[in-house]
């Protein structure tokens, strides 16, 4: 069977809008897993890019015939890096929750606890993963991923070869941005954090006044229970103020991608 390329041009226009959601793709939480075959990962980024091209074709082969069809490497990397970008910062909002869950699993106790996730490739503890699925499965059953498709989708018009510019001249975005994510995760562990120092105060009461009894040891049973008693009592608030998080910081990272 001889495939035959009808219009040149089209046809590098669709590669460009391919390499873009590949970039961003890969690295949602659902596709960054290892297990998932790469294959996997360039078909489903290949139906995206395909259901999106008619709309997205004529901005980009405008950018295919302002720098000529020998130099699409230009527009190759540009879209790539872009694509890297935006998705790194999508991923962003979701590890701010695996970071609340490495501090709260470090203010429980269970910092000894973690195991090597073959899914992902690294150490982890269990609230980490814990929090990280519960959010995925609300931000799933949530809608809350059209938003994000459609900042990609607006991407291709606000940031492309034209405008390369506008992520350099938005620095203090990035800045907000991440400072931003530092501070929701404190926010998130607040309660542990206040409860674990309340406990270390008490304990040291208990060991001066009681200097026969091991404190360590009976800091380190209290810290766990008490830790997993309060997280059981405000995990309903917990996800709610996370979900809300989360509709927020995608909201300004769909805000940034607007035209």
């Amino acid at each position: 069977m001889n495939v035959t390329i009808t219009d040149q041009t089209v046809f590098l226009a669709f590669w460009l809008g391919f390499s873009r959601w590949v970039a961003v793709l890969i690295q949602l939480p659902i596709f960054d897993n290892v297990v998932i075959p790469n294959i996997v990962k360039v078909l489903a980024s290949f139906l995206v890019s395909f259901a999106f091209f008619p709309y997205l074709k004529g901005t980009l082969v405008a950018e295919v015939n302002m720098v000529g069809v020998d130099n699409i490497w230009m527009l190759t990397m540009f879209h790539t890096c872009t694509g890297l970008i935006i998705g790194f910062l999508v991923k962003s909002i979701i590890s701010l929750f695996i970071a609340t869950g490495s501090i709260v699993t470090q203010q429980i106790g269970f910092n000894s606890v973690s195991y090597f996730d073959p899914t992902q490739g690294q150490q982890v503890g269990p609230f980490e993963r814990l929090i990280e699925w519960t959010m995925l499965i609300l931000i799933l059953t949530s809608g809350a991923l059209v938003p994000m498709f459609k900042g990609v989708f607006q991407s291709f018009i606000s940031v492309n070869f034209l405008n390369a510019d506008k992520l350099l001249k938005s620095p203090e975005y990035f800045v907000l941005f991440f400072k931003s994510a530092f501070s929701a995760s404190i926010l998130l562990a607040g309660p542990l954090i206040f409860a674990n120092l309340l406990m270390n105060l008490v304990m040291g009461i208990v060991a001066r006044t009681v200097p026969q009894m091991n404190v360590l040891m009976v800091s380190f049973v209290v810290n766990i229970g008490l830790g997993l008693l309060l997280f059981l009592g405000i995990a309903e608030e917990f996800f709610t103020v996370s979900f809300d998080l989360y509709v927020e910081k995608l909201g300004e990272w769909y805000q940034f991608l607007s035209p």
